[in-house]
C-alpha cells in the first residue's frame, strides 16, 4: 500500500531537514579501549578528526619504547546527532605491550585543512604474566622513546594484524560476521598452557542482537573456562568490525597432533532494509540511512575455523629427579615468620613461585636439610594475575617446629621445564635465618651434693666414719683390713660362666637376625623409597573417595612399580615406553595407559574433583591388584 501525496512530500522534506541541520565543532578525540593491559595483549587506539578535513602526515607507526603500535585502518563515519550531522575520520592503531609498566602515549600535531590540529596523550599501563606471545615484528624499527616518527611518504593502508582482508560473500562483499581462533603456540608440550582468543567479527554498519555466549573444548586437551567478553572495534580492508573476544587456555593431555574444533556464537542480525510493503522511496532512504531496529531479522551464526597443535613429550634429558611436572617461567622468594620461636612453636616458611605456567598442576617445593625440624604438609594458595590464571603467584605456607636448637629453616628447591627455552631448571630457596628453640632438648642434669651435710647428725666427739673406696691406697689400714680379697680363678666363677651361656645364645640368635638386617640393607635407598611408595599409593588408591585423588594415587603406584622395576627413579622412568616393555597382555596394556592418561587429564586440566563411582573404582582397584601381583 503506497502513502499519499502530501504524506510522502512531509517525510522527504524531513529527511532533508535531518541531513540539512547544523554541524557541531570540530575537534580531535583519542581514545584506547581499555586504559589497562597485559603483556602481549592487543589494545586499540583511536584517533577521531570531528568535523575537520582529511589529516596528512598521519604517522604509520608510533614509537614508544615497551610497545608496538602500528596503524590497523581507517574510515570515515557520518552521524547524525541531535539533528545535526557529524562526520568523523578515524585512525585506528593496534598497541601491543611488551613489557610491563606505565606508558604514556604522547600527542602529536598534524596537518588538516591547512591548520594544524594535536592529538591528546593516553596513559596505558601495563601489567607483567599476560597470556599471549607479541607477533612477529615486521619492518625493523628505532626504538626511540616518547617519540613520533612520521612517515617518509604518504601513508599506506595497512590491515589489522593477522588478517590481510575479511572474508567474502558469494556477491563479493566482505562478510557481515565471522569467527577466528587466536592461538600463542603452533606447538607445545604435554601439560604446558597454552592461551588462546575466541575473536568474533560483526559488521559495525550492521545491527546484531541476542548473542550467545559460545561453548569451547574437544578431545585430548582441557580448557579454561571462557572469561567474560570484551568488545572492540578494528578496521579490516576499510570495513568497520565490533570484534567481540573470549580468552581461554588449553592444556594437551597427549602427544601427537590434535585439532582445536570450531566454536561457534549465535545471534540474530537486523540486515538494512526496511519491510516488505514500504515505499520504494523509503526502501532506499532506510538503505542509506538506517534505522535502529528496521530491517529484515536472520539468524546467524559465527563460526571460527578449526586449527591443529602439535603437541611433543616432555624431554627425558636433563630432567631432575624432583620434576613434579611445572611447565612455564618461574621465580621463587622464601621468607619466614616469626624470627624467633620458642620451643614447641611453630615457624612458618613461605615459598612463593611467581611467573607463567600451569599453576593447576604445580607440585610444592622440595624442602632440603629438614631432618632438624617437624614439618606440615603446606597450605597453598594462588593470586592470578590474569583472567584465564595463565600467570600469577602460587604460595605454600610450611609450619614447622624445630626439634633442636635452630638458627636457620630449610632450604627448598624446585624444578620445573622451560617450553620457550626447551630446558630444565631447577630454582634454589637458600635457608631463612631464623631463631628457634628445640623442642626435644633434656632437662639439664642435677648436681648430687656429697660432703659436710652427710655428716650433720653425727655426736659430739664421735670420730668420722672413714669414706672413700676400700681399695684406695692412701686409707687406713683398718679400712684395708676390712676389705677381703679373693684371687679364685674366673673360669669358675658363677658370673663368668652366666656371661659365657648369654653370649652363645646371641651367637645363635641374634646373628641370624643381624645377617637378615644386612641383607636387607644393602637393598638401595631408591629401592626402599619405592617400596615406601607402593606402600603409601596403595593405601591411599583404596581410601580415596574424590576421582582426582584415586586417579592421582593410582598413576603414582603404576609408575612407582614400573620404576622398580627397571631399578631407576620413578621421575625417570617413562610409564607409557615402560608399559610397552614390561606388560605383554595387549588389554592390560591399554587399561593401564587409559589411568595414567585419565591421571593426566584431571592434574593439567586442573579440574575434575568430584565423588569417585563406586563401579569405576572396583574396575580400577582390580588392575591395579592384577598388575602388582603379576609384575610384583
Amino acid at each position: 500500500m503506497r502513502m499519499n501525496f502530501p504524506l510522502r512530500v512531509f517525510s522527504i522534506i524531513a529527511a532533508w531537514g535531518v541531513l540539512a541541520a547544523g554541524a557541531v565543532r570540530a575537534e580531535v578525540v583519542t581514545s584506547l579501549s581499555s586504559p589497562t593491559a597485559q603483556v602481549g595483549m592487543p589494545v586499540q587506539l583511536q584517533y577521531q578528526f570531528i568535523n575537520t578535513d582529511t589529516p596528512k602526515d598521519m604517522p604509520r607507526s608510533i614509537m614508544v619504547d615497551g610497545l608496538d603500535i602500528r596503524l590497523s585502518g581507517t574510515s570515515r563515519r557520518v552521524e547524525i546527532v541531535n539533528l545535526q550531522t557529524a562526520s568523523a575520520m578515524i585512525y585506528a592503531y593496534t598497541v601491543i605491550p611488551n613489557r610491563p609498566g606505565n606508558f604514556t602515549i604522547p600527542g602529536f600535531a598534524v596537518q588538516a585543512g591547512g591548520r594544524q590540529v594535536r592529538t591528546q596523550p593516553a596513559e596505558l599501563q601495563v601489567s607483567g604474566a599476560g597470556g599471549y606471545m607479541p607477533p612477529p615484528a615486521g619492518v625493523p624499527r628505532q626504538v626511540i622513546p616518547q617519540q613520533v616518527i612520521p612517515p617518509s611518504r604518504a601513508p599506506q593502508r595497512q590491515q589489522a594484524p593477522g588478517r590481510s582482508a575479511p572474508p567474502r560473500t558469494g556477491n563479493g562483499e566482505p562478510a557481515p560476521y565471522f569467527g577466528e581462533l587466536v592461538m600463542g603456540a603452533k606447538s607445545a608440550y604435554v601439560g604446558e598452557v597454552v592461551p588462546v582468543e575466541l575473536r568474533f567479527h560483526f559488521r559495525a554498519d550492521i545491527q546484531f542482537d541476542n548473542l550467545q555466549r559460545p561453548t569451547f573444548g574437544g578431545d585430548g586437551f582441557t580448557a579454561a573456562s571462557l572469561t567474560e567478553p570484551e568488545q572492540t572495534e578494528q578496521y579490516i580492508d576499510d570495513v568497520p568490525y565490533n570484534v567481540v573476544t573470549f580468552r581461554s587456555a588449553i592444556t594437551p593431555v597427549k602427544t601427537g597432533e590434535i585439532e582445536i574444533p570450531v566454536a561457534t556464537m549465535e545471534g540474530r542480525m537486523i540486515a538494512p532494509g526496511a519491510p516488505a510493503g514500504i515505499d520504494p522511496f523509503f526502501d532506499q532512504f532506510f538503505q542509506n540511512f538506517p534505522m535502529p531496529g528496521m530491517g529484515r531479522v536472520e539468524n546467524v551464526e559465527a563460526r571460527t575455523t578449526s586449527r591443529s597443535l602439535q603437541v611433543n613429550p616432555l624431554p627425558r634429558e636433563g630432567r631432575p629427579e624432583n620434576f613434579a611436572g611445572a611447565i612455564g617461567q618461574f621465580t621463587m622468594q622464601a621468607s619466614a615468620s616469626p624470627k624467633s620461636a620458642k620451643a614447641g612453636e611453630p615457624v612458618t616458611l613461605q615459598l612463593s613461585l611467581e611467573g607463567r605456567g600451569n599453576f593447576d598442576a604445580i607440585s610444592p617445593p622440595v624442602l632440603i636439610d629438614e631432618d632438624d625440624w617437624r614439618t606440615y604438609a603446606p597450605k597453598e594458595k594462588f593470586a592470578a594475575a590474569d583472567a584465564i590464571g595463565y600467570g600469577g603467584t602460587k604460595t605454600f605456607d610450611f609450619s614447622m617446629v624445630a626439634k633442636t636448637e635452630r638458627s636457620a629453616t630449610p632450604g627448598a628447591e624446585f624444578s620445573y621445564f622451560d617450553p620457550l627455552k626447551k630446558e630444565y631448571f631447577t630454582l634454589t630457596a637458600d635457608p631463612v635465618a631464623v631463631t628457634a628453640a628445640g623442642s626435644g632438648a633434656a632437662a639439664s642434669a642435677q648436681n648430687v651434693s656429697t660432703g659436710p651435710s652427710s655428716q650433720q647428725g653425727r655426736p659430739s666427739g664421735t670420730p668420722a666414719a672413714p669414706t672413700g673406696r676400700a681399695d684406695d691406697i692412701a686409707l687406713s689400714a683398718s679400712v684395708l683390713a676390712g676389705a677381703k680379697g679373693d684371687f679364685a680363678p674366673w673360669l669358675g666363677a658363677g658370673w663368668f660362666l652366666f656371661l659365657q651361656a648369654a653370649m652363645l645364645l646371641v651367637l645363635l640368635v641374634f646373628v641370624p637376625l643381624l645377617i637378615w638386617q644386612r641383607r636387607r640393607a644393602r637393598k638401595s635407598a631408591r629401592t626402599a623409597e619405592l617400596e615406601s611408595v607402593l606402600r603409601q599409593t596403595r593405601a591411599a588408591w583404596q581410601q580415596a573417595a574424590d576421582r582426582a585423588d584415586f586417579y592421582h594415587a593410582a598413576a603414582q603406584f603404576v609408575q612407582a612399580r614400573l620404576a622398580l622395576l627397571d631399578d631407576r627413579p620413578a621421575a625417570l622412568v617413562d610409564p607409557v615406553e615402560a608399559l610397552e616393555r614390561r606388560v605383554t597382555d595387549p588389554v592390560e596394556r591399554l587399561e593401564l595407559q587409559s589411568v595414567l592418561a585419565r591421571r593426566d587429564e584431571l592434574k593439567y586440566g586442573g579440574g575434575g574433583a568430584g565423588p569417585l563411582d563406586r563401579d569405576e573404582k572396583h574396575r580400577v582397584s582390580a588392575l591395579l591388584e592384577k598388575f602388582a601381583s603379576n609384575h610384583g
